[in-house]
């Protein structure tokens, strides 16, 4: 297209968000909701009806999950002049793709995504959904640290409306061997597998079974181990052999599994572990449920379902009296930082510090603060004080420079050239700097509501100091005063 529409179905477009190979992405405003929009196009000539099914299968599988690692579809259409599209929800950020483009990503910062995108993975998979092509531009980084998966055109699951042709139809480089069999007998180890590749290209900047044409990538991946760098130490080098070994049954049993084990290898500071590991421990990576094939339904006689219905009578009414029937009891609820807001199975609890809250049974507590990641917990019923530690959110700063092409450096690690938007780990302090040849190096420490200076001017080696207001006043001052003595 030669120049950006001004609308595609209700949709007022305010701009390009992006374009590859096989369609743009536009920003959007919704004129109905007052809200922005994200939305996605194929490149002329791609868009068949194959394309608009795959759109609605991805709001499909949208409108069952609901989930804040899930990227959110709002409406499918068509466009009389640019065919089907998708309007989804917008994320201020950038790709898990271009968020890696500066080099390997630091231990603290690699397991928050990986945590986040496992919980997004389990999501799914609890709905008996594989997504199969899970990769780095398939997730999204927004500016607050929260990452999203998205992209379900291909995604498998029991429901025959969600299921696709037996063919494969995801990434090559990123595809487990069993993709390639053409059996249709996938499960949620596919999954797994794209997951560790995503995880070893973001620790190493490589890929794994990287080739030169797409047959050799499909050889390596099918018939030989994974190239692994030497500077990896020798307990990631056993991690990611297992993860990809062959045959599903030798990988490892679930991403949680997968991820604990990452946690332990990686040089992370025992803090930063242990935090790590609190996270791995919620519920919600509880390993998901495998796919099992809906059977076809059943002619059923209406005195069955009769019966049935009774049945389900009494049967709410046991529930109930059990129900009603747990004990309960008064627990304290503290979180570091307080001011934390604490919900038990969805009700609203209140906010941190809670130091008597009854509560009827157990139940899953999930604690949410700004600028911190969201925290799982079961509660048991013998459970009267909990202290929970919430793990601060990684956050992204855009540096410019002038002039520009300015290397920076994030804690000691090249994150690319201004300008660019650096993402920064939540834990910890951490120390900006900028170089340049030919100009004096600038550092600052960064802070997640203090924004750096736009530009930051670098200052030529060698030139003098550039003169403030205040110096120039009190020259003016000491020239009139000479002035006047003579």
């Amino acid at each position: 297209m030669a120049l950006d529409p001004t609308q595609i179905g209700r949709y007022k477009i305010l701009g390009t968000l992006g374009q590859g190979a096989m369609g743009t992405v536009f920003l959007a405003e919704d004129p109905a909701l007052k809200r922005g929009v994200a939305i996605k196009v194929v490149r002329q000539g791609l868009g068949d009806g194959g394309v608009l099914a795959r759109f609605r299968r991805e709001a499909e599988i949208s409108a069952r999950i609901n989930h804040p690692n899930i990227i959110t579809i709002f409406d499918v259409g068509e466009d009389a002049a640019l065919g089907p599209f998708l309007a989804m929800e917008f994320v201020d950020g950038e790709g898990l793709d271009a968020h890696g483009e500066a080099g390997p990503v630091a231990p603290e910062e690699l397991m928050s995504l990986l945590i986040q995108a496992a919980q997004a993975l389990e999501a799914i998979h609890r709905e008996g959904i594989i997504h199969r092509d899970v990769k780095p531009s398939n997730f999204m980084v927004a500016k607050d640290g929260r990452l999203k998966l998205m992209d379900f055109g291909v995604a498998r699951g029991g429901d025959a409306s969600l299921t696709t042709t037996a063919g494969f139809l995801g990434t090559p480089a990123y595809a487990a061997p069993e993709s390639f069999s053409g059996s249709g007998n996938l499960s949620e180890a596919c999954d797994r597998w794209s997951l560790a590749v995503t995880a070893f290209e973001l620790l190493t900047g490589k890929l794994p079974f990287a080739a030169e044409s797409v047959n050799a990538v499909l050889y390596r991946v099918v018939h030989e181990p994974p190239q692994i760098p030497s500077s990896l130490s020798a307990e990631l080098r056993a991690i990611f052999e297992r993860a990809f070994a062959k045959n599903p049954a030798e990988r490892f049993e679930s991403i949680r599994a997968f991820l604990e084990a990452l946690a332990t290898a990686l040089p992370l500071d025992e803090e930063s572990r242990a935090t790590v590991r609190a996270q791995l421990a919620s519920p919600a990576l509880s390993g998901g449920i495998r796919l099992t094939p809906k059977p076809r339904p059943l002619r059923i006689p209406k005195f069955v379902w009769m019966v049935i219905g009774i049945l389900g009578v009494i049967g709410l009414g046991l529930w109930a009296f059990f129900a009603l029937s747990r004990k309960a009891h008064a627990v304290a609820i503290y979180s570091s930082p307080s001011g934390a807001q604490v919900y038990l199975d969805g009700a609203d609890l209140g906010r941190t510090p809670l130091d008597r809250v009854v509560v009827r049974g157990g139940g899953t507590l999930r604690l949410e603060k700004p600028d911190y990641l969201p925290l799982e917990r079961s509660l048991d019923e013998k459970d009267t004080r909990l202290d929970l530690r919430l793990v601060p959110a990684p956050y992204s700063v855009r540096v410019t420079t002038e002039p520009s092409g300015a290397s920076l450096w994030l804690d000691g690690m090249k994150m690319g050239s201004s300008p660019r938007t650096v993402q920064v780990s939540g834990p910890g302090r951490h120390q900006l700097e900028v170089r340049l040849e030919g100009y004096e190096p600038w550092s600052s420490g960064l802070n997640r509501h203090e924004a750096l200076p736009s530009p930051i001017q670098l200052r030529r080696k060698g030139a003098p100091a550039e003169e403030t207001p205040k110096n120039k006043v009190k020259k003016v001052k000491d020239f009139l005063k000479d002035l006047l003595d003579e």
